[in-house]
């Protein structure tokens, strides 16, 4: 968009905010005056002028200064900028001048130097501009519009974005629909420059709607004019013909040239991009060229010379479109040294402040030396006249170094007692000032209670919002602390995200504190990012057997523990040292994922996993990964096997597993594959330890791969009855078949390993157990090689083939071997 729409969206809002006394007749008119400078009515302005000029002598200076405002600014608007420049030199020399109308002026003539390019005098008015902010608040988002305004044609388009977004939020504070409506056009103007073309579409965007709600036609257009700009740009060039189009209309409606010749020149870019109309486009380049040449707006000319080059380039005029790319380029580079020019005026106003600034500071460098060089005058004429004087003065500065040192050791112990985060005590002082506490608590037979807490999931809140957050969150929740304890109570960080309070008080008076925390707790922002969190806490009360503090936090955070593993977000109170948790100290119950973990476990099932303290699983990859979407502290017990490892040295590793976490005391999961009573050696063997410590163990079944085989192969065991064996005790024992039932052999795959080390079929072992089963069954008596499947959406593995076959089949580790009955059984006869 053309500079003069940024000038008139400026030079509108900076009348604004003009007072009326609706007692003075003089100052209505010079109101009236200011206030059809709004929006298009400014030509009606420049004719109240005319008609207020005979009587200007009768206006105050204040009031002449803002006839002249209005006066300097039509001209810019009409396009006379040198004479509005002139005229903005001498109002602002003038000494005395209110600080509002000051400010805007300054904002009025920085935009009519931009538009012609006076790149030393905007950045100076600029930087003057700026020291008067304090004294005029309400006009600082005008100015900050037109510094980022500059600091977007020199390039630095985040400076220039956080001056629009000061703006945007200055007149959101204020509710100025004008100044939201010209900060919006900021904004998006420097995403427009640092390419960010969807953003910038996003802004314009809503420039209409703010532009629409302060009366601004031009600025609508202008936003229309910039959406059809950032469309044409991310290549939809349909859509951004009819927004140029509603960009012009609007324009010659508001009267605004230079903003329609910006929308001419868009408009006739995508109707060439479109291959459309291409008569139309050419006059209206050619128009649009011979404008911007008497504007002398090389960047606009290139520009355009670059359309007229691209036309004739379609209507295969080689010859016209090489000559229209030399004149773009020649007028591209005049563009390009201007833009230097611009940056070189910035930099040049950035190092004159810069020096101005060092200049300030060696002046008043220089003052102060020369004020210490009187005081050492001084001081020597004391000494030198009253010598006892001087030596009170040496002790009295010798007194005021003492106290500073005194200071700062004070402070070097503070920062050494205290966590560098949270401001809470660290780990050593909650130790040592606890100790004493504590100590003093018991010989004077108070209450003593101790608090251990920490975040929930504080590693999701690193892993999803980053470590800054966890840092905030850390110190968050250590203000909050130190909020709610009282003098009676000390508070600190332990390390991480664990905190300790310990207070001279009851168990319940701890309870009551820490719900004040959470009441005290609230979402907290971190880089744009709102999130909440929960803790956990373990309490713990002296209760007159516990000898240390340590045995009494020891005891706090075991109570914490069992918080965590009871589904956090909960506080848990623990008794001392010498009092035992009511009940046993460990348990065991030992459950069954069933063949399929999403359809077969059973609710009883899932909730003794969720409230354990510790689950330890041996299932299969499916069940493990569901079971750690909501245990992912639970431990896979696979881990135990290895290739060639003997499995009963792995099953002995595993029962010592379960035992060690059951002996430490807590309340223990076990998740076993199928059903855990169906030929498991460990499942039983923990629990009849378990319950030999006294301690209670339970079994809660599941579904296993027998029942699974009964329902997949239509199977009623009590029809003839089931002989089910493993195959290899089958094998080496002095085992029959009864032929006359259904008879199933576990394990077949491992037939005849008496290593317990193999996870593999061997056809010798399976022939050795064709061998035998050839006994009593004929070798093609049909049998069924059966796998249950593990997923839903598998299917069982259902092979029909004769037992002379078997050797020469596929197994898994897990297929059973169903032998259907070859007889009918014998009724026991009356009388036998």
């Amino acid at each position: 968009m053309c500079r003069l729409a940024r000038i008139a969206a400026v030079l509108v809002l900076v009348l604004a905010g003009a007072p009326v006394l609706a007692d003075d007749a003089l100052e209505a008119r010079v109101a009236e005056i200011e206030q059809l400078g709004i929006s298009a009515h400014w030509r009606e302005s420049d004719r109240k002028l005319d008609d207020l000029a005979p009587r200007l002598d009768e206006l105050t200076p204040e009031q002449r200064a803002r006839v002249e405002f209005v006066r300097l600014r039509n001209l810019g608007l009409a396009g006379r900028e040198p004479a509005a420049l002139q005229g903005f030199s001498r109002l602002l020399q003038q000494a005395e001048m209110p600080a509002a109308l000051r400010v805007r002026a300054y904002t009025t003539a920085i935009s009519i130097a931009a538009n012609v390019e006076d790149w030393p005098r905007a950045f100076g008015w600029l930087s003057e501009g700026l020291e008067y902010l304090p004294d005029a608040p309400e006009s600082a988002p005008a100015l900050l519009g037109a510094a980022s305004y500059l600091h977007t044609l020199v390039g630095e388009i985040g400076k220039a974005r956080d001056l629009a977004r000061q703006a945007l939020d200055a007149v959101e504070a204020t509710g100025d629909a004008r100044g939201r409506c010209l900060a919006l056009a900021d904004l998006a103007m420097a995403e427009d420059h640092a390419g960010n073309y969807s953003e910038a579409e996003g802004w314009r965007r809503r420039q209409i709607d703010a532009c629409q709600a302060a009366g601004d036609r031009v600025f609508v257009a202008n936003a229309k004019y910039g959406i059809g700009k950032m469309v044409a740009a991310q290549g939809r060039p349909a859509e951004a013909l009819d927004w140029s189009r509603q960009a012009l209309a609007e324009f010659e409606a508001a009267g605004f040239a230079a903003g329609s010749w910006s929308a001419r020149l868009e408009l006739a870019g995508n109707l060439i991009a479109l291959d459309r109309e291409l008569d139309r486009a050419e006059s209206m380049l050619l128009e649009t060229l011979e404008y911007y040449r008497g504007q002398n707006t090389e960047l606009a000319v290139a520009e355009t010379e670059r359309l007229l080059a691209r036309l004739a380039e379609q209507r295969d005029d080689d010859v016209g479109a090489l000559t229209h790319l030399r004149r773009a380029m020649d007028a591209q580079e005049i563009a390009e040294r201007e833009s230097r020019e611009r940056r070189l005026a910035y930099l040049q106003v950035e190092f004159d402040t810069q020096l101005k600034e060092q200049q300030i500071a060696l002046l008043e460098a220089e003052k102060e030396l020369a004020a210490l060089q009187v005081t050492a005058t001084q001081r020597r004429q004391w000494l030198l006249g009253m010598g006892m004087f001087g030596l009170l003065v040496t002790a009295l500065l010798l007194l005021l170094l003492l106290r500073h040192s005194s200071r700062e050791r004070g402070r070097y112990r503070h920062q050494s007692e205290r966590d560098g985060l949270t401001g809470l005590f660290n780990y050593q002082q909650v130790r040592k000032r606890g100790g004493d506490a504590f100590r003093r608590a018991r010989q004077d037979g108070r209450p003593f209670t101790a608090v251990i807490a920490d975040i929930d999931l504080f590693k999701q809140v690193n892993d999803r919002h980053g470590h800054a957050a966890g840092d905030e969150a850390l110190r968050s929740l250590g203000g909050w602390i130190s909020g709610i304890v009282g003098a009676g109570a000390i508070a600190g960080r332990s390390g991480g995200d664990e905190f300790t309070i310990l207070l001279q008080g009851t168990a319940a008076d701890a309870e009551a504190l820490l719900q004040r925390l959470r009441e005290r707790m609230e979402p907290i922002t971190v880089f744009g990012q709102t999130f909440s969190f929960n803790f956990s806490a373990g309490v713990c009360q002296y209760d007159g057997s516990t000898t240390t503090l340590e045995q009494l936090i020891h005891n706090a955070d075991q109570a914490l523990y069992r918080a965590k593993h009871g589904g956090r977000d909960r506080v848990v109170c623990a008794r001392g040292a010498g009092q035992p948790e009511a009940g046993p100290s460990g348990s065991l119950v030992v459950v069954g994922s069933g063949i399929q973990f999403g359809r077969h476990t059973s609710e009883r099932t899932l909730s003794e996993i969720r409230e354990a303290e510790r689950v330890l699983c041996l299932v299969d990859p499916f069940a493990l990964g569901m079971i750690h979407g909501f245990r992912p502290d639970a431990v896979n017990l696979g881990v135990h096997y290895a290739p060639g490892k003997d499995r009963r040295e792995t099953y002995r590793e595993i029962e010592a597993a379960i035992m060690a976490e059951v002996e430490a005391g807590r309340q223990v999961c076990a998740v076993f594959y199928g059903h855990p009573g169906v030929f498991a050696d460990v499942p039983h063997a923990v629990v009849r330890r378990t319950r030999a410590l006294g301690l209670p163990a339970r079994m809660e079944p599941g579904i296993s791969a027998e029942a699974c085989l009964y329902a997949d192969l239509g199977l009623d065991p009590g029809l003839r009855g089931v002989q089910s064996l493993e195959a290899t005790h089958f094998m080496i024992h002095d085992r029959e078949p009864d032929t006359a039932a259904l008879v199933l052999l576990w394990q077949v795959t491992l037939a005849g390993d008496l290593s317990c080390t193999r996870l593999h079929a061997e056809p010798e072992g399976l022939q050795a157990l064709v061998d035998k089963l050839l006994r009593w069954y004929p070798a093609d008596h049909e049998v069924v090689l059966y796998e249950a499947a593990q997923l839903p959406i598998d299917a069982p593995r259902i092979d029909r083939l004769a037992l002379a076959d078997l050797p020469a089949a596929h197994y898994e580790e897990y297929t059973t071997l169903v032998i259907p009955a070859l007889r009918v059984p014998r009724r026991v006869q009356a009388g036998a």
